[in-house]
């Protein structure tokens, strides 16, 4: 009987540990300030924004694709933009990498960057309700090829910039702007700006690209929305998997073909994924959630060290999206065998795009797969576009700080936290000139608004495009007006 009251007085004493836990929980985040937000002439905007959009900058793919959009892009923008454009100083970087620079009145001051990508994605050939690149209006939205990634943000910036000097003010921290052509496949523009920086010894205070939104925070008690700010990336490899053996007719297989034997490989490696872990970036995502959330919520959030081992089983079956922040993703993108249905290849291959988690080099994916699948199969990474991930932003920063405040004046009652952006940006490529980078696209969305990114029927609502445009005039008169 005594080992029983041992054990509950245990067991009361833990849960009261873990309560005071939860309540001393401070929120540290900057305090927004009650400003006059400006006015700002939507029609107006949303016009230029459409303009953007109708320049149908693909990604130029091979030396043999026109360079004409970006060419009328540029042309849009100086026209489109007068006063920014004769202020800064520009400057083109591979023939199509824009670079601007707005001196700012004091020196000691670093300089911040503001970045975004001109080209889009091609458009699917079939199923668009509106033609991809007439930037049609319906239903409060922008239907376009581009709208959603990335010219409506791209014209906010501009927008913004714009505002603050036909006030009459100047920055006082120099401020540079650098959009890259080609994001979307190789990101060539982005290190040849980022060099061209490097070699003039510039570094910055912050560097804000584009990234992940606000979500709807109400199920944990939030009452504003969740600005998850992308604080570092995850690096990307292609993997290559080979299974050889003989060629032959498809009249005489053997027991197992190439294919066979490559498609048992590809279950084996779906099966056995890389080891999942909570990095710091997700670390301080439950650290920074955790003052605002709903006790219940603030409970498992403020010991999380302790609940670890139970949420990572349930991160990873909630969904796709929290699985790939705990881990290494692998996907499956192209199986390759013959190319004629009565031939038997002598080999063949998958490959597997993979987005390599923090803390781990793309080297290690290689390591892993080859100890999964055992000498019997070839592992190679592909050289094309692969990319370590990049360092975490300094979070005890001037410009993480000016983030938070922003977020909160601009959307009241909202709540910013770092996070692990999943996917690619041409800032990762800037990571050595600044320990501070954002990625960041200030509109609320939701899985469905996000899912028009490189799909069909990619539109952006118009409302967005006045919170886009408030959100930057507000961070930048936070942090270089």
């Amino acid at each position: 009987m005594i080992a029983l009251y041992i054990i509950l007085g245990a067991l009361v004493l833990f849960i009261l540990i873990m309560v005071i836990r939860a309540l001393l929980v401070k929120d540290t985040a900057e305090q927004p300030e009650a400003y006059e937000k400006p006015q700002i002439d939507l029609d107006a905007a949303v016009k230029k924004a459409q303009g953007a959009i109708r320049i149908p900058t693909i990604s130029m793919a091979d030396e043999n694709a026109s360079d004409k959009p970006f060419l009328d892009l540029q042309a849009y923008l100086e026209q489109t933009f007068p006063l920014f454009h004769q202020t800064a100083e520009k400057r083109l970087v591979d023939n199509y990498g824009l670079m601007y620079r707005i001196e700012g009145t004091d020196k000691s001051l670093l300089p911040g960057m503001f970045m975004g990508h001109q080209d889009v994605v091609p458009p699917q050939e079939e199923g668009w309700t509106h033609p991809p690149f007439a930037a049609e209006i319906e239903d409060g939205c922008i239907w376009g090829r581009g709208s959603f990634d990335m010219k409506s943000q791209l014209v906010s910036i501009f927008e913004a910039t714009e505002m603050h000097l036909r006030a009459g003010k100047m920055p006082q921290r120099t401020m540079y702007f650098c959009f890259g052509y080609d994001e979307e496949i190789a990101g060539n523009g982005a290190k040849a700006m980022c060099k061209v920086l490097a070699e003039e010894g510039v570094r910055f205070e912050f560097i804000f690209d584009e990234g992940m939104n606000l979500l709807d925070a109400s199920m944990i008690g939030i009452e504003g929305p969740l600005a998850l700010v992308g604080v570092c990336e995850k690096g990307w490899v292609n993997a290559k998997i080979t299974a050889k053996g003989k060629a032959g007719h498809a009249a005489m297989p053997p027991k197992e073909t190439t294919a066979v034997s490559l498609a048992k490989a590809v279950v084996k490696l779906n099966k056995h994924q890389m080891k999942a872990r909570f990095t710091p970036a997700v670390n301080m995502l439950i650290k920074s959630v955790c003052p605002r959330a709903s006790f219940k919520y603030k409970l498992l959030m403020a010991n999380a060290d302790i609940f670890k081992p139970l949420l990572k089983p349930i991160l990873l079956r909630i969904s796709p999206a929290t699985a790939s922040l705990l881990r290494t993703t692998m996907a499956f993108t192209v199986l390759h065998a013959s190319d004629a249905a009565n031939v038997m290849p002598d080999e063949s291959y998958a490959i597997v795009n993979c987005r390599v988690n923090l803390g781990e080099k793309v080297e290690d994916v290689k390591t892993h797969m080859q100890k999964v699948l055992g000498s019997k199969y070839e592992v190679e990474l592909l050289a094309l576009g692969q990319h370590e991930p990049t360092g975490m932003s300094d979070l005890d920063s001037f410009g993480w700080r000016m983030m938070q405040k922003t977020v909160g004046e601009v959307f009241p009652g909202g709540v910013t936290a770092p996070f692990p952006f999943v996917a690619g940006t041409d800032s990762k490529y800037y990571d050595s000139l600044t320990n501070c980078t954002f990625k960041f696209s200030p509109h609320i969305t939701d899985a469905k608004y996000r899912a028009g990114m490189h799909n069909v029927n990619e539109y952006f609502k118009v409302s967005d495009v006045e919170s886009d445009i408030q959100f930057y005039y507000r961070f930048m008169q936070n942090s270089c007006f």
